[in-house]
C-alpha cells in the first residue's frame, strides 16, 4: 500500500437497491472506516455480494457510494478465477499484475499461498481449483489496495490454504470487507460484523465469536418472552367471561393461515439447531483442548487422527452455525 487513506474510507447511502419487486436494502447508511476488518454475513439471497459490487462501483442502485481521500480498492470475487491467463504459469501472472516487484518478493508471495518450488512454473490451466484461487488472491493483494472486497475467498481452499489466508490478512495494514460463509475463517479476521435485517444493513461492533453469542442470546430471550406472552395470554382469557363470537369472513385469512405455519415451522427448525449447536461447540471446544496438550505429539498416528477428526468438528460446527443463523434471521422477518 503506496497511500494512507483517509479515515473514512467508503460512506455508503442507499435509497433503494431491488430487483424487480424483491427488495434487497431500504433505506440505510453505513461507514467504512480506516482500520476496519468486517465480516459480512447472512444467508444467501440477502444481498451480501450485491453489497460488495455497489462498494466497487459495479452494481448500479438508488444512492451512492463515496470512497475517502487515498483510497484505493481491490474486489475479489469467483469469476476472478476465469479472468486468469490459462497460458501463464502463477509467477508469470503475478509479474503481469506487478512488473515493479523483482521475482524474489512474487515467489515469496506465492509461497506464502502455498505455491512453492516448481508449482511457479505449472500453466494456470493445470493447476486445482484451490490453487488458481490462492493465484487469484495473490494478485489481489499485489493491487496495493488500502480496501480490500473480498466475495466468498475462501472457496476452493482446504483448511491449511484457509489458515494461509487468515494470516494474511491479519498481517495486511489496510481495511477490508470480506463476505462468507466460513465461520472458522470469520472469527479469526474481522472486527466488526455486517448483518441485513428487514432489508436494513446493521452493524454489530466486534468480533464473530461475540456477535455468534449475542445472536444466540437474542433468539433465547425472543422464546422467553414469547414464553412469559403466552402464558399472560392464558391467565387473561381464563379470567374473561365468555361472550358471543361474531365470525366475520377474512380474504386473508388463508395468507395468514400459511405465514403462521411458516413461521412455527421457522421457529422449530431454529429450536433444533440451536440444541445442535450447543452439542458441536461442545465437542469442539474438547478437541481444541486435546489439540493444546503437548503430550499429543509424542504419538503420531493419535496427533493425525485428531487432526482429521478436529478438522470435521470445524467443518460440523460451521455448517451447523450456518443453518442456525439462516434459520434465526428469517425468523426475524416473522417480527419474531
Amino acid at each position: 500500500m503506496d497511500k494512507n487513506p483517509g479515515k473514512i474510507i467508503n460512506h455508503l447511502e442507499i435509497k433503494k437497491k431491488q430487483y424487480g419487486q424483491h427488495v434487497i436494502f431500504d433505506n440505510c447508511t453505513v461507514e467504512v472506516v480506516r482500520g476496519d476488518k468486517i465480516a459480512m454475513v447472512g444467508a444467501n439471497g440477502k444481498g451480501k455480494s450485491t453489497l460488495l459490487r455497489m462498494l466497487a462501483g459495479t452494481e448500479e442502485f438508488d444512492g451512492k457510494a463515496e470512497p475517502g481521500y487515498n483510497v484505493i480498492s481491490s474486489f475479489y470475487a469467483q469469476h476472478q478465477l476465469e479472468s486468469l491467463n490459462l497460458a501463464n504459469n502463477p509467477l508469470e501472472e503475478l509479474q503481469q499484475t506487478a512488473p515493479e516487484e523483482s521475482d524474489t518478493y512474487l515467489r515469496s508471495l506465492l509461497g506464502a499461498f502455498l505455491l512453492k518450488g516448481d508449482d511457479v512454473f505449472k500453466k494456470i490451466k493445470v493447476l486445482s481449483g484451490g490453487e488458481k484461487a490462492r493465484v487469484a488472491l495473490a494478485k489481489t493483494i499485489l493491487d496495493k489496495a488500502n480496501f480490500l472486497l473480498l466475495d466468498e475467498p475462501t472457496n476452493h481452499l482446504d483448511i491449511q490454504s484457509v489458515n494461509v489466508l487468515v494470516d494474511v490478512l491479519n498481517r495486511y495494514e489496510g481495511t477490508y470487507i470480506v463476505v462468507s460463509h466460513d465461520r472458522y475463517f470469520l472469527s479469526r479476521i474481522a472486527n466488526k460484523i455486517w448483518y441485513i435485517e428487514n432489508h436494513i444493513l446493521k452493524e454489530y461492533p466486534g468480533t464473530y465469536a461475540e456477535y455468534d453469542e449475542w445472536l444466540l442470546t437474542k433468539s433465547r430471550n425472543a422464546a422467553e418472552q414469547k414464553k412469559e406472552s403466552k402464558k399472560d395470554s392464558g391467565v387473561k382469557k381464563a379470567n374473561k367471561k365468555e361472550e358471543p363470537v361474531v365470525v366475520i369472513p377474512d380474504k386473508n385469512a388463508v395468507v395468514n393461515k400459511d405465514q403462521k405455519k411458516e413461521k412455527q415451522k421457522l421457529e422449530q427448525q431454529v429450536k433444533k439447531w440451536e440444541g445442535e449447536l450447543e452439542i458441536a461447540k461442545k465437542k469442539h471446544e474438547e478437541l481444541s483442548s486435546l489439540m493444546s496438550d503437548p503430550e499429543i505429539f509424542k504419538d503420531a498416528l493419535r496427533f493425525k487422527k485428531l487432526q482429521l477428526d478436529y478438522a470435521a468438528s470445524e467443518r460440523n460446527l460451521n455448517h451447523i452455525q450456518n443453518e442456525w443463523e439462516s434459520h434465526y434471521l428469517r425468523l426475524i422477518e416473522f417480527g419474531h
